[in-house]
């Protein structure tokens, strides 16, 4: 459901939110493949490629008894091809698919609120946000803890996660304190990292009184420039991580429909039950500094994305924007 720009006596949050089901909302749904159990059984493994010769796969391996498994993380709207071989490469059965969706959320074990801002569309609708290049979402170490009170530290089932995601590049909003001491990912020492660690005093209305999102937009752009996929967090991957994304999105020319839409799906994360980001009207407070972010530009001249381009080009050049620009979006 659309909303209308500039009016926040309403939200849809609630007709979703209600962290009860049996399944994580924060969590993508499977796509489920079954197979014939093999003659001589073994350990098998199942390849699952985006074209029918199989290029560059992910594969997954899995006992010899199994006759089914559940595939995550896949990008929407995609076709896909799968195949289960035998440890020896014997193969065994498979098939295809299309996913269906828009948005793409992403399962870490471990990790809350993890997904891509691939598919956000511009404001004309006439282009959208590239799959597979910036991630958004929550810490992968230190005190933040889960609804079964485990605190969300990634393990190797989630760094393979994100390495078949092909993140490549770790930028951290969080304070000294925060952040453990840490100065290197936990995805591995080969990735790019980087810390801005007073980002958490100029969030949402306050992130024009300082240049620590524009020096974190332009690390962004270095390190796509290189080809390395960005992953960005705070502790929750709200508010702080909300702020970083809204400037990019906004700089890409997202409307303000889906600048709240992308806002408002964090209140599905773990860990922020008690929490819900709401446009409005409910939780007054949680959502002031969102609002007073949004109704400023709205009230300022130019839309949105100009405002924010303007505020960007304080130090960020205007050859890096456009290169942006163009390497984040496509055609629908």
């Amino acid at each position: 459901m659309p909303y209308r720009d500039g009016d926040y006596s309403y939200s849809v949050v609630d007709d979703y939110y209600a962290m009860t089901t049996p399944y994580r909302k924060d969590h993508p749904y499977p796509v489920s493949v079954e197979w014939e159990f093999p003659a001589g059984g073994g350990n098998q493994r199942i390849l699952v490629a985006d074209n029918p010769d199989f290029t560059d796969p992910a594969i997954y391996s899995i006992s010899g008894s199994a006759v089914s498994y559940d595939i995550y993380n896949l990008i929407p709207g995609k076709h896909y091809h799968w195949k289960v071989t035998s440890s020896s490469g014997e193969y065994v059965d498979g098939g295809e698919f299309m996913t269906t969706g828009r948005r793409r959320f992403l399962k870490v074990d471990n990790i809350c609120n993890v997904r891509d801002l691939g598919g956000i569309l511009t404001a004309d609708g006439r282009k959208r946000i590239r799959f597979g290049l910036v991630f958004r979402g929550a810490e992968m170490n230190g005190y933040h803890q889960d609804y079964s009170n485990r605190y969300c530290r990634i393990d190797a089932n989630g760094r393979t996660a994100m390495e078949r995601a092909g993140i490549g590049a770790v930028l951290d909003l969080r304070t000294d304190s925060e952040a453990v001491g840490i100065t290197s990912s936990p995805l591995g020492e080969d990735i790019d990292y980087v810390r801005f660690s007073n980002a958490n005093e100029y969030y949402y209305d306050k992130c024009w009184t300082s240049d620590v999102y524009i020096l974190a937009i332009q690390w962004l752009i270095d390190r796509l420039r290189e080809g390395k996929p960005v992953y960005f967090h705070c502790i929750y991957g709200a508010d702080r991580t909300g702020t970083l994304a809204f400037l990019l999105e906004s700089l890409l020319g997202v409307g303000e429909n889906e600048l709240a839409k992308d806002y408002e799906l964090t209140s599905f994360s773990y860990g922020l039950e008690s929490a819900p980001r709401r446009r409005g009207p409910k939780n007054e407070v949680s959502v002031y500094r969102y609002r007073q972010m949004v109704e400023g530009l709205l009230r300022g001249s130019g839309t949105i994305q100009e405002q924010v381009r303007a505020f960007l080009a304080k130090k960020i050049s205007g050859e890096d924007l456009d290169w942006l620009t163009g390497y984040l979006l496509e055609s629908v």
